[in-house]
């Protein structure tokens, strides 16, 4: 069991009291009608580069778009140029070429993450955007499972797959071995920083306020609740960083900015917790997101746009961050409408995300590939004889056209079984069942009918009392006893998790350089440095690959 640290006792006694001492509302510093307005102009800011033969918004950071747009309730297949593709079409093309189905997955976890999400948002299905292209697969095939992390251990690989995976139909239990890695990774301060911390000293270095404002979205978007101890300790690590007379997030490596504030921002949103509350609003009055609107550029060729620091000029990938965060979306939105999905042939092999569940926290994660429509014990037998990572599978059993043993692991009872689910249907006893086009495979002991027996059978009503005499009503017959309960199903032991993998000694980080041609499929990963000058004019630089 995890340690309940005296900082997290401290912090959440603090967030509780400060929820009992403040009012129950506070009037917001920016109107509804100033953030509405906001948006609307940056729609059009993000909108403006879009290029008229692909249909994609090509300058830096406008793949991100997308789930911007969607957060603002912009549908992608209407976002064009004349007569030319959409917006979706330039995603659908992107991400659906046989480039992004690669056997083994060799593109970094954080691409797969991004594919997904912009996908979605778009109004594709991410599994399902060719008989090559099953982005959920893909991303299962960078499975870490001795770090319970995604691609080599990081906390953003690992907090942008839990949001790219909560999108699709894989269920809450899977994701357990990630969030414990982010347990496992949060610092002392409250906060994230981008690689992982496996030691006490990683632990103790300033935490970054961005990456924080993603990590709590991750924790939320699984299912973790804003009163968690680990959520309210990065609550005040944020909360600490508000600059009184701007209401902005400050960052650690230097000053104030639009990407910094719009993640924290975009937390928050995922969080349910309202920016503008008296927990995030100063004692000049101010929230972060007044400091987001006075970043907007208000007139000019750049109108609408959102700068770094300030309002002189503007920036798409700061303006994407910020059109999100306000439109009051995490890190992405549910689409406008959604595309049909393509038809495939009967005998195309596909790719599938399977996830098995061994007991509660050990899970397994993997790419399989199989013909579509095989059953349930083909595509068992494709992956025990070769999966990404490779071991998902190791043995299974089918008696009686029933999955009767998986790895090793047996139902302990009668009225106990393996269950499947597909995608997002109904749980039933795992079988011979066919399975479709890019369908997500779920399996996971349970019990039979349900998480436990259902009540019993109602007991028969008692006989008519007789007449009585001058025509007196008989007694009334007693009535029927109630049935036996049904008994609960026995619940599977608790897994135990691997060993987190260790982490190389980082390496020493240089001054940052101009940004390289665009690379194939959207390989190459962005590359964020920042420098903090100290004292007798010293400067730190730290440098980042982001999302």
């Amino acid at each position: 069991m995890r340690a309940f640290s005296f900082r997290r006792a401290c912090a959440l006694s603090a967030s509780l009291i400060a929820i009992a001492v403040l009012p129950a509302s506070a009037a917001a510093t920016s109107t509804k009608s100033e953030i509405d307005a906001a948006v609307t102009k940056a729609v059009t800011y993000v909108r403006a580069p879009q290029d008229p033969t692909s249909g994609g918004i090509l300058d830096f950071g406008g793949d991100w778009a997308v789930t911007a747009l969607a957060a603002a309730g912009v549908d992608a297949s209407t976002v064009k140029v004349g007569a030319g593709p959409s917006l979706q079409d330039w995603a659908l093309a992107e991400y659906g070429s046989a480039d992004w189905g690669d056997e083994p997955p060799s593109f970094n976890a954080t691409d797969y993450e991004r594919a997904i999400l912009l996908t979605h948002d778009a109004g594709l299905d991410p599994a399902r955007l060719s008989a090559a292209s099953n982005q959920p697969a893909q991303l299962a095939g960078r499975w870490n499972p001795a770090a319970g992390s995604f691609g080599e251990p990081s906390t953003n690989s690992t907090v942008f797959g839990i949001l790219a995976l909560r999108t699709t139909p894989l269920p809450a239990w899977a994701l357990a071995p990630a969030i414990e890695f982010l347990r496992r990774n949060q610092h002392d301060d409250g906060g994230w920083w981008f690689p992982a911390a496996p030691t006490p000293a990683d632990r103790a270095q300033p935490s970054e306020e961005d990456m924080t404002g993603a990590a709590i979205a991750a924790l939320c978007e699984a299912g973790v609740p804003a009163y968690d101890p680990d959520v309210v300790a990065a609550l005040g690590f944020l909360q600490s960083r508000l600059v009184d007379t701007t209401g902005g997030i400050e960052y650690h490596w230097g000053g104030t900015n639009v990407d910094v504030n719009a993640w924290v921002l975009s937390g928050l949103n995922a969080c349910g917790i309202d920016p503008q509350s008296p927990a995030w609003t100063t004692a000049d009055g101010k929230t972060p997101v007044d400091f987001l609107l006075s970043l907007q550029v208000p007139s000019g060729p750049e109108a609408g746009g959102f700068g770094y620091e300030d309002a002189s000029s503007a920036g798409l990938y700061g303006t994407q961050d910020a059109l999100r965060a306000l439109a009051g979306a995490g890190f992405s939105a549910d689409p406008v409408s959604l595309r049909p999905v393509p038809t495939v042939s009967p005998a195309a092999a596909v790719s599938h995300l399977l996830a098995i569940e061994l007991a509660p926290g050990n899970v397994r994660i993997c790419k399989v590939t199989a013909a579509v429509g095989a059953t349930l014990p083909v595509v068992l037998a494709e992956a025990e004889a070769g999966s990404h990572p490779a071991g998902c599978v190791t043995s299974f059993t089918v008696a009686g056209g029933k999955l009767t043993s998986l790895d090793g692991v047996e139902p302990e009872g009668e009225d106990e079984a393996w269950l499947a689910r597909l995608d997002r249907g109904a749980q039933a006893v795992a079988g011979e069942q066919p399975v479709g086009f890019g369908d997500l495979i779920a399996l996971r002991l349970g019990a039979v009918g349900g998480a436990g027996g259902g009540s019993g059978p109602q007991g028969p009503a008692g006989p008519a009392g007789p007449q009585g005499p001058a025509g007196a009503q008989g007694p009334a017959g007693a009535a029927g006893a109630q049935g036996p309960a049904g008994t609960a199903g026995p619940k599977g032991e608790t897994g135990a998790q691997g060993p987190a993998g260790a982490e190389g000694a980082a390496g020493p980080q240089g001054k940052q350089g101009k940004r390289g041609p665009r690379g194939k499929a959207a390989r190459n990963a962005e590359l964020s440095c920042r420098s903090k000058h100290r004292g007798r004019g010293k400067a730190k630089v730290r440098c980042q690959v982001r999302r």
